[in-house]
């Protein structure tokens, strides 16, 4: 599966953790995210630090992989990809933005937020 790729413009706000654009064919893409995000009140107050192994979302095996499900598609491999404009506001936490084929995605995020706010008087 290997075909050119002709892109006139692309115009990609934001890719953030883990996220990319790919152009062309890619046998494997597995973008993989752990997200700690802590959001305080109190800019002045310092928090403490903390680790990915003190939670368990970070150590929970995946859901088994759903079977394959049957399409009816059409492919010009022999052919190559053109593209005139493409425009992406933004892709954030093992996203693919992608022209071209690919094989197989493997693509996980785990994400703990934690707010801290004051109690309310």
């Amino acid at each position: 599966m290997k075909r050119m790729v002709y892109v006139n413009e692309v115009d990609v706000t934001s890719t953030a953790i883990a996220s990319g654009l790919l152009i062309g064919d890619a046998h494997r893409v597995s973008p993989t995210a752990n997200v700690l995000a802590v959001q305080v009140e109190d800019p002045d107050v310092l928090f403490e630090r903390y680790d990915f192994s003190e939670f368990s979302v970070f150590s929970m095996h995946p859901s088994p992989e759903l079977p394959p499900i049957g399409i009816h598609s059409f492919s010009y491999h022999e052919r190559p990809i053109y593209v005139d404009s493409l425009n992406v506001i933004g892709a954030s936490t093992s996203a693919v933005i992608q022209i071209g084929g690919v094989d197989h995605v493997d693509s996980f995020s785990r994400i703990k937020h934690i707010r801290r706010v004051e109690e309310e008087q």
